[in-house]
């Protein structure tokens, strides 16, 4: 079961680097709205910023799903049937991280093109993507 902990320890260091890109995306935004304000380009803004959101409540989905391993985890006895479960609910966490992990990277390089088009003048302030965790 060690190998199960130091796994999930690894899963909450890899959503946390996310998270850290999801918060640097809404930055970036924010600073933009606030001192490259153009009413004409609003739409496309509010749906990234919309984007953004949608990452945050996947984060909290995850982080419970996490939560709930750790549970597992912490349990004094777990016969056989449980532990494959576990087992399980670990691969599957971690395919969920997977995908978060290239959704990110999408919607970074979407946004970053995006800045680059409407917003030449403006200092990306975006972290490079994760490319692999």
């Amino acid at each position: 079961m060690e190998d199960l902990h130091n796994s999930l320890n690894t899963c909450k260091k890899q959503l946390a680097i996310l998270e850290n890109q999801n918060i640097a995306l809404k930055t970036q935004l924010a600073h933009i709205l606030q001192h490259h304000f153009d009413r004409s380009l609003l739409e496309k803004m509010e749906y990234f910023n919309t984007l953004f959101l949608q990452q945050d409540t996947r984060f909290e989905a995850l982080r419970s799903e996490m939560a709930l391993q750790q549970l597992w985890l912490g349990q004094p006895y777990t016969d056989t049937v449980n532990r494959d479960n576990i087992y399980r609910h670990q691969v599957h966490l971690q395919q969920k991280l997977h995908n978060m992990e290239k959704d990110i990277l999408r919607l970074t390089n979407a946004f970053e093109d995006y800045l680059h088009i409407n917003f030449p003048s403006v200092t990306l302030n975006i972290p490079s993507p994760v490319n692999k965790l």
